[in-house]
Formats: C-alpha cells, structure tokens, sequence
C-alpha cells in the first residue's frame, strides 16, 4: 500500500512537472556534483557528528578534489572508507580506533590536513549475538540454511578465510560424529562428512587449511579451501593419551604442526609425514607438572605469537601452564595462571588470587592478550599480564541471554576462534546448542 502511494505521489508530481513545460521529463536521480574549487587552498573546515561507532556515518566539509585516489580521511592512524565525495562535502564510515578522542584528519597526495574542532569521540562496540543454532533445542543436528540449522555441543571451532568474508568450522568431538563447515557468505552449514569423529581442529596461518586429529587414537587429518574442505587423512599416527578434545595448534611455520598429548608435546612434520616428541610431560624433568593429571582426554593448546610460546589448558587442574624455548634452544615449563581449587570463579593475579574452573578453549589476539574459556565457570576470561579480569558472561552462573558481553549468560563455553577482525566466535558444551559471536573492540 505505502508503495502505491508513493508511485501516485511520483506519477503526480511527473505530470505537474510536463504541464508546467509543455512536454513529458523523467527526472533521473541527479549526478554527483564537483564543487572543488582549486583556485582556493584545500581546506578542512568542518565535520559532524563529533563521537559515534565503527561503520556509522560522517560528513567532512571543505574544500578538496574529487578524486579518491588523491583524497583519504584518518581517525588517528586508522583509514576511513570514502563513500561519496564531491569536493565540498566529502561522506564515510567510521573506522575501527582506539576508545576515546582521537584526531580526524583528511589527506590530499600525501599532505595533511586537519581542523581545531576535528576531534572524535569513539565508543566502542560490544556485544553477543547468536550466530548458529537456536538456545536450548536439545542435540539435535539440521544442516541447511543458518536460520534452519541447528547443533549440538560444540567442543572445537575454527575461523577460515572465504572469498568475501571469514567462514568457521566446528567440531563436536567424542560420541557426536560431527564436523561441519559453516558458511557466513552463503549463510549455509554443510556437513564434511568424509571421515567422522574428529576430537580437534587446528588452521594455520593461511586459514586456508586445518588439521584434525581423531578423538580417540592420534590419527592426523588435513583439509583446504582448495580442496572443498575434504578431509583427507595424513598417513601419521602420534601417540595419545585417552581422547583427544583440544590439542592441536600451528606455531610460526605452517609445515609444523603441534600436539599435546598424556606423554608431551609433538611436533609433526606435515609435508614429511613424521613426528617427533620435543618433550616429557614429566614432574622429574619440569617440576610444573607437579600433580598434574597429564592423562586427562581434554587437554586445549593454542599459540602466541606475541610472547613466542604455547599455552596449554588443563580443565581437571583448574590451570594453564607455558611452554617456550629459552636462548639455548631448551624448553621451559612454568604454571601460568590458575591450579587453585574453590568453589567459585575469582580473578586478580593469575596465580595467587585467579581461580579459573575447568579452563578449556583460548585465543590469543594481536596485543597478546590471552582469552580463557572458563567451562566450569561459564564465563569468558582475559590474562593480561598478571591480571584475570572478566570478559563474558555471569561466573559460575549457566544461562543462554545475549547482549552486552558482561550481561550474557554463557552456557559451559567450550571453545573459542578469532576472524580477521578479531570479533570471537564461541562454541558450547552445555545445553544452549549454539554458537555464538562475541564483538569486544
């Protein structure tokens, strides 16, 4: 109806406008216009709004070219995507940026120019939303559309590059017979189904291939974008203690791949088809190991590339330790944070003060930062530094409520994955049945 009426509205408007002139015009939607006026210095003169969020809109006034190729805007050090400039009035999105005040900026062939009111105030977004699956629908797999599909637990997730966005793959590993690769793009899940019970899955540095390992006897998998994520397997067994649910992780290279099993740390050569243990999981050799259950099936590893180390969950231990290499070439075990037992998650200093229950899935960002999935806890921790500090969720309190991360309620996060953008994706083992995606800036 209220299209109708805006056609009638037009049509009227049309016919006015050719009686007026004394023959039928169809107006088209005009032409942007230049009004640079290069016999005047370029100028930034003013913009509005002064304070706003990543991606929302703003509008530089002054004088400057029309050309893109010559023309870019800054907030601080971050480039704005140019939407529509017509010399006088230049329109963008609102960059990603550090939180508060920050200095905007409008460059023509490598001068900068700027403007005394030219200050922006950013506030940064936050927030959890569902993704996949719909709370609380039992184990129940549909595969299909995203707004269709449904799943059961998830205790492995992975980001990988697509042709226009990030996609992810998620295993349910022990008795759920499940990989599944979900397309943001084409807003589908799939179900890779060459070879089933996959424990973990790792993606390299690419995020064009992932490594799997089956749940419960060491055997090495492999799988591309080139190849239609097909999963294919290696060739290669290492040894493993129990099932295996998070134990693998790419490093620096991406021909090595590592594994943490009840007897140590592997490294596998995946173009050599060959492993080699680098160390003992042994109290006698690394004292950290000290009371340890070393032979616990959920064991999840993951790599920093900021402090050049391994870090490795223990659930039943409550705590993290640090793998590294020091000068000489030795690796070095200490207790990270957590091996504290209570019956309440708590933060502070990540030995003396934090207690993280049942720790498994972490990520590690670009400033170093250490993301913890506190299952037992349902909650989302941050280690920086010596700090634990709450990202997600209500500790020890299970729910399945969206919103600003702080306010959500997690249900038993189990797994954890970072995109290009480095928003979260959140897999969970409890009765949710979804997965979920995190934006913390």
């Amino acid at each position: 109806m209220k299209s109708n009426k805006l056609y009638f509205v037009f049509l009227f408007l049309s016919l006015l406008f050719a009686g007026c002139n004394g023959e039928e015009v169809i107006e088209k939607w005009p032409e942007i216009g230049n009004y640079y006026n290069s016999g005047k210095p370029i100028a930034f003169e003013s913009m509005s709004p002064d304070w706003g969020r990543i991606n929302e809109s703003f509008i530089i006034r002054g004088n400057f070219p029309v050309d893109t190729a010559q023309v870019k805007v800054y907030f601080a050090d971050k480039e704005a995507v140019i939407v529509n400039n017509n010399g006088r009035e230049l329109y963008g999105l609102v960059p990603k940026q550090a939180p508060g005040i920050n200095e905007v900026s409008v460059e023509v062939a490598g001068q900068k120019y700027t403007s005394a009111n030219a200050q922006f105030k950013y506030y940064q977004t936050q927030s959890i939303t569902t993704v996949l699956g719909k709370f609380n629908t039992g184990d129940t797999w549909i595969e299909g559309p995203l707004d269709e599909a449904r799943i059961g637990k998830a205790t492995g997730i992975v980001t990988v590059a697509g042709a226009k966005s990030d996609n992810f793959i998620i295993t349910a590993g022990q008795w759920n017979d499940r990989t599944l690769f979900v397309s943001l793009e084409d807003m589908v899940m799939t179900r890779l189904i060459n070879i089933g019970y996959m424990g973990t899955i790792a993606v390299d540095n690419s995020r064009t291939k992932v490594a799997l390992v089956s749940w419960w006897n060491g055997d090495i998998y492999t799988a591309s974008r080139e190849d239609g994520w097909t999963i294919n397997s290696l060739g290669l067994t290492v040894p493993s203690v129990n099932d295996n649910i998070g134990n693998l992780a790419y490093a620096e290279d991406n021909r090595y791949l590592y594994m943490l099993s009840g007897n140590g740390l592997f490294e596998i050569d995946l173009e050599g088809k060959s492993s080699v243990k680098l160390f003992n999981a042994d109290a006698k050799i690394y004292p950290a190991y000290e009371g340890i259950n070393t032979g616990q099936g959920v064991r999840f590893l993951t790599y920093s590339k900021f402090d050049k180390c391994f870090f490795a969950s223990y659930p039943e231990n409550n705590g993290i330790l640090k793998f590294w290499k020091d000068t000489s070439g030795a690796w070095q075990v200490e207790r990270y944070a957590g091996f504290r037992f209570d019956n309440k998650t708590a933060f502070g200093d990540r030995l003396n003060d934090a207690m993280l229950r049942a720790p498994w899935g972490m990520a590690v960002n670009s400033a170093g930062e250490l993301y913890v999935c506190c299952k037992g806890g349902h909650c989302i921790v941050k280690i920086k530094g010596r700090l634990v500090s709450l990202v997600a969720g209500h500790p020890d309190e299970r729910g399945m409520v969206n919103g600003y991360p702080t306010d959500a309620y997690l249900d038993s996060p189990a797994c954890i994955a970072l995109d290009s953008d480095e928003n979260f994706y959140i897999g969970e083992d409890g009765n949710s049945r979804v997965v979920r995606k995190m934006t913390i800036e």
